[in-house]
């Protein structure tokens, strides 16, 4: 097992990616993208394109802060439910959408922790070559394979 980060890429690694993510058409609408994350463990839903590639990602705060911003200031139930509606209902993922940061499985994990340190992210999209969603990488994964790698190499 390789125990230096520049020199392990994340195919070294792919047995501790999450496979299981969350992934819906970017033309989703938010009250379906809410139920999604609401019966899931997942924060987060990528989006894709008409061919399947990554075009975007959106997460559960960004949902809840869109509805909140919508109904601040309603006096009552009567005029913050029909702005909850509106926000769930008419405004799409791709309304909201941010960038997907991701890598492909040849990309190294010093690589990937730079991306996520100046993206001020703990996870990435792991990415085919027709940018296709793979799975996710999280900074936990990179700990768990550096703590590993640190105890075969003091063995």
């Amino acid at each position: 097992m390789k125990s230096n980060l520049e020199n392990t890429t994340v195919k070294d690694v792919s047995r501790l990616m999450n496979t299981t993510c969350l992934q819906a058409p970017i033309s989703t609408s938010l009250e379906t993208l809410a139920e999604m994350l609401c019966t899931s463990e997942r924060y987060k839903v990528y989006l894709t394109n008409d061919c399947g590639q990554m075009s975007g990602v959106i997460q559960a705060k960004q949902i809840a802060m869109e509805v909140l911003k919508l109904s601040k200031g309603k006096e009552d139930a009567d005029e913050m439910l029909p702005a909850i509606s509106y926000v769930l209902n008419y405004r799409q993922a791709k309304d909201l959408a941010s960038e997907v940061v991701s890598v492909t499985v040849d990309c190294s994990l010093k690589t990937v922790l730079n991306l996520m340190d100046c993206n001020s992210i703990r996870e990435v999209a792991v990415v085919d070559a027709e940018g296709g969603l793979i799975g996710t990488l999280e900074a936990k994964h990179i700990l768990t394979q550096y703590l590993h790698a640190k105890k075969e190499v003091s063995l």
